[in-house]
C-alpha cells in the first residue's frame, strides 16, 4: 500500500483503491486511510442473501448443512462470466447472481480495525499500542486477547453494518535492520518470537468459542516474504530484488509466516511487492504453491499487497505482456488482486489464450470458501450477535493500557529513580520532541480512536501530576527537525523543575511505510537537548522515555550519568496513558527488548540491500558484521532481550533433561517430511524457578536460549530462543516456570536450504548475563544432543 508525496504533502501519485494523505506537525507522515469502498449508498456493507425469505434462500449455496466445497461449486455455477472476473479484485462489485452487496477485501487491523465506517452506531474503535510495543512484553495472553478483541470490534462494526470481513494484519515480517521503516508493524527481529505473536495474535483474532466453526474476522498475515525494505538509495520495495540466501530464506525468512499458517491457521496471506531472488513473490510459485499451499497446506486465500501483481508487469519488469502477468500471479495462487491491474486484464488474458475459465474459478473457489467459513452465507449465529457495545468498552480500554504497560522495558535505572512519587514535585517538565506524539501514531494503520481522545505523553503524566505543575516546553518541535532555537527554553524550564521527562526517539516523519532511515542515531537537536537539559537539571530526577519504531543508538542516553532512567516503549500510540502507569509505580516494568540496539556505525558497515542475516563478505561491499541476535558479531548497545525491573529475581534450574538426549524421532520426522512441522515438540525441555528476591510483587519474563553446537561458525546461529513466559511474581516468593524446546531447535539449515539435524553439544541460558548484575535472574545448563 503505499503513496508517493513531497515534503509540502501534496500527493502525487494514488494508487488505484488508495486514498492517502502524509499531513503532520513536524513533516510527512504517510498513512493509507481509506480503501474506496464499492458502496454507493448508505446501506450495510454486508448483505447475507441466504437469510428470512428470498430468491437465495433454498439454493444449495445456502443451505449450511452441505459441504463448503459443495455450497462454493454452485456458487461459481451461478456467476456470470463478467460477475467473475469482477470479482478478482480487492473491490468486488454487486454479484446480483447470488444476491450479495458489493465486497472490499480490504481493511486494516495492526493495532486496531481501520477502513471501517463510523457512524452514530459506531463512532469509535479501539486503538492499541502497535506490534513494536506490545511484543516487549512477551506474553502469548496478551497477544491472544488483543486479537481478539480487536476480532470482536470487527465483528461488531460487521453486524452494524459499518466493516467487511477481511482484514489485513499482523505484520510478521523481521526486523532485520533497523533502518527499515516499516519496524513498528513488527513484532522484532527474532523467527521464534515472531512466529509466537503471529499464533496467537490470528488465534484471538479469528476463533471465536461461542462459534467454533466460523471465523470471527479474516486475519492476515503479511508480507510474504523478505519485505524488508521501503525506499532506499533509489530503490523501492516495488523495483527491489531480495536476493536471499536459500539458508536465510529457510531459517530466517519463512519461519513466522509457516508458524501462521501451521499453528495459527490463519485464513490470509499477503504476497510482497519485492522479488525474491529475481522472481516477484505474487507469481512466485515456489512461495505460493510449493511452500504455502502445499508444503504448510494452507487452507486461505492470497491477496496482493496493492499494485503488487501490477508491479509484475510495470516495475519488475518479469512478463513482456500485461496478460502474462495476469496467468503468472493467478497460477502461482495470488487469489485477490488490490489494485484492479488482473480485473483490468483478465478478459484480455482469456482472449489471448494466456489463461482459461479454470484458472479464475480455482481462485474464486479460495475466496468463496473464506467467506463461507465467515458465515456470509449461514444461518444466524452467535458472531452475529456480537454487539456495538463490545467496541471501547471499560475492559477494551484497560487491555490497550496495559499493552503500553506491558511493553515498556526499563533499560536503565540508577539509584533506583524509578518508580517516583507524584507528591514530591511541585514542578515538573516535559520537554522532547514527542511530548506530543499520538494522532501521527494513532492514525497509522489504526482508526477513530475511542472518545476521539489522542491521549500523549503529557496526558499520561499529567494522570498523576497536575496540570497546574506541568511545564511542556518541547525544546525541539520533531525528530526530523533541524531547529535548535527552542532548546534555550527548555533549558531554562528544567532550571526550574524538580523532576524532568525527556520524551524523544522517531515519529512518522523519520520512518514510515515507503521511507527508510539512513541512520539511527537521535538527531542532533535531540541530542543537544538531552545533554543541556540534563546538565541543567543535574541532580534532580531525569526520565528518559524513548517512543520510537526501529531501534536508535542509546549510547548517549546510558552514559550520561545526570540521566537516571531510561524507558524504551515503542510505539503505543493512545495506549501510552499505560507507560505513566510504569513511571510512578502502578505496576512494575518487566518488557524485554525484542530488537537489537546496534551502535550507531552499524549503518556504515551493511547497504540495506544485503538480505544476508549472517556474517560475512557483502554484495554491496565491505564485511556484513550479521544482523539480530542469532547471527550479530559486533558489541551491541543492549542485547536482544534486555530490560530490568523494580525488583530483583534468582532463577534454579529444577528439572533438566538428561546429560544426553536422543533427537533420532526429529531425524525421522526430519527424513519423512524433510521438514519440520511448526509447533512440533522435541521433547527436551527445563522447569526453572523463579524467586522474587526484592520487596514488590512484579511480573518477570524468563527467556530460554540455546548455543548449539558450533555456534558462530559455517552458518550456524550463536543462539537461538527456544522459550518465553511471563510470570507474576510475589516478593518473596516463588513461581515454577516451564519451557520446552521445539524440535526444530535441534536442526540447521545448511547453504543448500536444506534442514539437517543437529547433534552435539547444547548449552541452554536463561535470562541474560548482561543483566545478572542489576539483580535480574540468570542461569544455564549444558546437555549433548545425540
Amino acid at each position: 500500500i503505499i503513496a508517493i508525496f513531497q515534503p509540502t504533502f501534496d500527493v502525487m501519485h494514488q494508487v488505484v483503491s488508495v486514498t492517502a494523505i502524509a499531513v503532520l506537525a513536524g513533516g510527512c507522515f504517510l498513512q493509507c486511510i481509506h480503501a474506496e469502498e464499492p458502496v454507493t449508498d448508505d446501506g450495510p456493507y454486508l448483505v447475507n442473501p441466504c437469510l428470512n425469505v428470498s430468491s437465495f434462500s433454498k439454493l444449495p449455496f445456502c443451505d449450511a448443512t452441505l459441504g463448503i466445497d459443495d455450497r462454493v461449486a454452485d456458487i461459481l455455477g451461478r456467476l456470470t462470466h463478467d460477475e467473475k472476473i469482477n470479482a478478482l479484485g480487492t473491490a468486488t462489485g454487486k454479484l446480483d447472481s447470488i444476491g450479495l452487496n458489493a465486497y472490499n477485501w480490504w481493511s486494516e487491523a495492526t493495532h486496531g480495525i481501520s477502513h471501517v465506517r463510523n457512524t452514530p452506531a459506531t463512532p469509535y474503535e479501539g486503538n492499541y499500542a502497535l506490534p513494536i510495543t506490545t511484543a516487549c512484553s512477551f506474553n502469548r495472553s496478551l497477544w491472544y486477547s488483543t486479537g481478539h478483541q480487536i476480532g470482536r470490534e470487527a465483528r461488531a462494526f460487521m453486524n452494524a453494518g459499518n466493516a467487511y470481513s477481511t482484514y489485513w494484519a499482523p505484520v510478521i515480517n523481521l526486523v532485520r535492520d533497523p533502518r527499515w521503516g516499516r519496524n513498528i508493524e513488527t513484532p522484532g527481529e527474532d523467527p521464534f518470537l515472531s512466529g509466537q505473536y503471529a499464533v496467537n495474535f490470528v488465534q484471538g483474532m479469528e476463533r471465536n468459542p461461542e462459534d467454533p466453526g466460523h471465523i470471527q474476522a479474516s486475519a492476515c498475515c503479511k508480507h510474504y516474504v523478505a519485505n524488508e525494505l521501503e525506499s532506499w538509495n533509489g530503490k523501492t520495495r516495488h523495483t527491489f530484488n531480495a536476493n536471499v540466501t536459500l539458508q536465510d530464506l529457510q531459517d530466517s525468512y519463512l519461519p513466522p509466516f509457516q508458524a501462521c499458517v501451521e499453528e495459527g491457521k490463519v485464513s490470509g496471506i499477503m504476497c510482497s511487492y519485492n522479488e525474491v531472488n529475481g522472481i516477484p513473490s505474487c507469481a512466485n510459485d515456489y512461495l505460493l504453491k510449493t511452500v504455502l499451499r502445499e508444503a504448510w497446506e494452507f487452507d486461505g486465500y492470497v491477496t496482493s499487497d496493492c499494485d503488487a501483481d501490477a508491479d509484475v508487469f510495470n516495475s519488475h519488469k518479469y512478463t513482456a505482456t500485461k496478460e502474462e502477468a495476469v496467468r503468472d500471479v493467478l497460477r502461482a495462487g495470488t487469489d485477490v488482486d488490490c489494485g484492479g491491474f488482473v480485473q483490468l486484464n483478465a478478459q484480455s488474458a482469456l482472449d489471448k489464450g494466456a489463461i482459461t475459465m479454470d484458472d479464475i474459478d480455482t481462485v474464486l473457489a479460495r475466496l468463496f470458501r473464506v467467506r463461507m467459513r465467515l458465515g456470509h452465507f449461514d444461518p444466524i449465529g452467535p458472531l452475529q450477535k456480537i454487539p456495538t457495545s463490545a467496541v471501547c468498552n471499560a475492559d477494551s480500554i484497560e487491555l490497550a493500557r496495559d499493552g503500553a504497560r506491558q511493553g515498556s522495558v526499563l533499560l536503565k535505572n540508577d539509584a533506583a529513580t524509578l518508580p517516583l512519587d507524584a507528591a514530591k514535585y511541585s514542578r515538573v517538565l516535559v520537554t522532547g520532541p514527542n511530548a506530543n506524539l499520538s494522532r501521527a501514531i494513532a492514525t497509522y494503520y489504526g482508526g477513530t480512536p475511542c472518545g476521539n481522545n489522542y491521549w500523549n505523553m503529557v496526558d499520561a503524566i499529567n494522570e498523576y501530576v497536575a496540570a497546574d505543575k506541568i511545564d511542556i516546553v518541547p525544546g525541539v518541535s520533531s525528530p526530523s527537525s533541524t531547529d535548535t532555537s527552542g532548546i534555550p527554553a527548555a533549558v531554562a524550564a528544567a532550571k526550574n523543575a524538580d523532576a524532568v521527562f525527556l520524551v524523544i526517539g522517531q515519529d512518522g516523519s523519520v520512518e514510515h511505510e515507503a521511507h527508510d532511515r539512513y541512520n539511527i542515531s537521535l538527531s542532533s537537536p535531540q541530542l543537544q537537548l538531552i545533554q543541556q537539559v540534563a546538565t541543567a537539571a543535574a541532580g534532580k530526577p531525569i526520565v528518559a522515555v524513548i517512543l520510537t519504531g526501529g531501534a536508535v543508538d542509546v549510547t548517549p542516553l546510558l552514559a550520561n550519568a545526570n540521566v537516571q532512567s531510561v524507558l524504551s516503549v515503542g510505539q503505543p500510540s493512545v495506549t501510552v496513558l499505560g507507560v505513566a502507569d510504569v513511571i510512578f509505580g502502578k505496576t512494575v516494568p518487566a518488557g524485554r527488548m525484542v530488537q537489537t540496539t546496534y551502535p550507531a556505525d552499524f549503518v556504515n558497515e551493511v547497504s540495506m540491500f544485503d538480505m544476508n542475516m549472517r556474517p560475512g563478505p557483502s554484495p554491496f561491499g565491505g564485511t556484513n558484521p550479521g544482523r539480530t541476535h542469532r547471527f550479530y558479531t559486533g558489541k551491541a548497545v543492549l542485547p536482544f532481550g534486555y530490560g530490568l525491573s523494580y525488583t530483583s529475581f534468582k532463577y534454579d534450574i529444577v528439572a533438566m533433561p538428561a546429560p544426553t538426549v536422543s533427537v533420532d524421532a526429529i531425524a525421522a520426522a526430519l527424513g519423512e517430511h524433510q521438514r519440520v512441522p511448526a509447533g512440533m515438540l522435541s521433547g527436551v525441555g527445563y522447569t526453572v524457578n523463579v524467586t522474587n528476591t526484592g520487596r514488590v510483587d512484579a511480573d518477570d519474563v524468563v527467556l530460554g536460549f540455546l548455543t548449539p553446537p558450533g555456534a558462530g561458525t559455517n552458518g550456524v546461529p550463536l543462539q537461538s530462543l527456544f522459550g518465553f513466559e511471563r510470570v507474576f511474581v510475589k516478593a518473596g516468593e516463588t513461581v515454577s516456570v516451564y519451557l520446552g524446546a521445539q524440535a526444530t531447535e535441534f536442526t540447521q539449515v545448511d547453504v543448500t536450504g536444506t534442514r539437517n539435524i543437529a547433534r552435539g553439544v547444547y548449552t541452554a541460558r536463561f535470562g541474560l548475563v548482561e543483566t545478572q548484575s542489576a539483580g535480574q535472574g540468570f542461569a544455564e545448563h549444558t546437555f549433548t544432543a545425540a
